[in-house]
């Protein structure tokens, strides 16, 4: 990479276990420490002067709406915690969020320095002393980030007197397994990748990106099996509905009308949180989170409906996949 591509791109660090504190894996040893990998020694005098050698009248710092969208979409890794932690993580999610709303838009810090260590180039802000207070914002993002799943971005933007740098806390690679499936994250993901593999406004793109939303081919074709909600045996004001959602099934699966049932908007709900699922007779589960007396006030069940669509094996296979999906909800 020539040195001015390499000035004009935002330098992505990837987050390990030995640089977080609460977060660590259990299948890692040691404490840690506060210094963050940046790449290779030979590389230092072009990190040198991407920092512009440090100087004091430098400014750094993290943005508050970029932290509230980690820790938003971080919600499902840190309650269901396939990774495995030493901590139990979820235990101060609450806490991390509601500090994260209470910090200025913009948190400056000060006094970030270099150090080279087995030939490689690390950054971590110290104080007079080179220690670093407990409290400080750097401490708190080694205390919320998800080692080896997230990579902190740092851009520079050059103002009349000197040198701004953004750090951004980002989820890097996507992975599905550690997002909700509504995450606007994962969402923009498969969109992405979707851009990558088919051409845009070609049929199969848009019958992929149209079945997100319950609409075009996918809507169609889940017709043609149940014209009426599969729960109430309502025909008006119905939607398409993934039993296994959109953002988990592979191309095949997301357009597949056996991975889809009619609802109305109230069972659409219930059943996209996991709140509701079937049986293997295709009878409504309601989870033990939602109060019976409240799902009797928004769902009315019919018991006299043809339930061969939702029995097919084709389609089983997904209720399957929908109850194990959301297991925890149901006792």
């Amino acid at each position: 990479m020539s040195s001015e591509n390499f000035f004009s791109q935002p330098i992505n660090c990837k987050i390990v276990d030995s640089f977080v504190r609460y977060t660590k894996l259990k299948s890692t040893k040691g404490s840690g420490e506060a210094w963050l990998y940046i790449g290779r020694e030979a590389d230092n005098q072009k990190y040198d002067e991407y920092f512009s050698d440090f100087r004091k009248t430098n400014k750094y710092f993290f943005e508050k709406n970029n932290l509230i969208s980690y820790i938003d979409n971080a919600e499902f890794e840190y309650k269901r915690q396939k990774r495995g932690y030493r901590n139990n993580i979820i235990e101060k999610y609450n806490f991390f969020k509601d500090k994260i709303y209470a910090l200025e838009n913009y948190i400056y810090f000060k006094n970030l320095k270099r150090r080279i260590d087995g030939k490689r180039y690390y950054i971590s802000p110290k104080d007079k002393n080179n220690k670093l207070d407990n409290e400080h914002i750097w401490n708190f993002i080694r205390d919320i980030a998800l080692p080896q799943i997230s990579e902190i971005k740092i851009s520079r933007e050059l103002m009349p007197e000197n040198y701004n740098y953004k750090f951004e806390l980002e989820f890097y690679p996507i992975d599905q397994n550690y997002f909700d499936h509504n995450s606007s994250l994962l969402i923009k993901a498969n969109i992405d990748e979707l851009k990558k593999k088919y051409e845009f406004g070609s049929l199969q793109y848009k019958k992929l990106i149209d079945a997100r939303k319950g609409q075009g081919y996918f809507r169609d074709q889940v017709l043609k099996r149940m014209n009426y909600c599969i729960i109430t045996g309502s025909k008006e004001i119905l939607e398409a509905a993934h039993i296994k959602p959109w953002t988990k099934s592979d191309d095949e699966e997301k357009i597949d009308s056996f991975n889809g049932i009619m609802l109305t908007p109230n069972c659409h709900k219930l059943f996209d949180k996991g709140l509701i699922c079937f049986n293997k007779k295709g009878e409504v589960k309601v989870s033990y989170k939602l109060d019976q007396k409240e799902f009797n006030k928004l769902i009315n069940v019919e018991k006299k409906l043809n339930l061969k669509p939702i029995l097919d094996d084709k389609t089983q296979k997904y209720i399957k996949w929908h109850a194990d999906y959301f297991k925890d909800n149901f006792k």
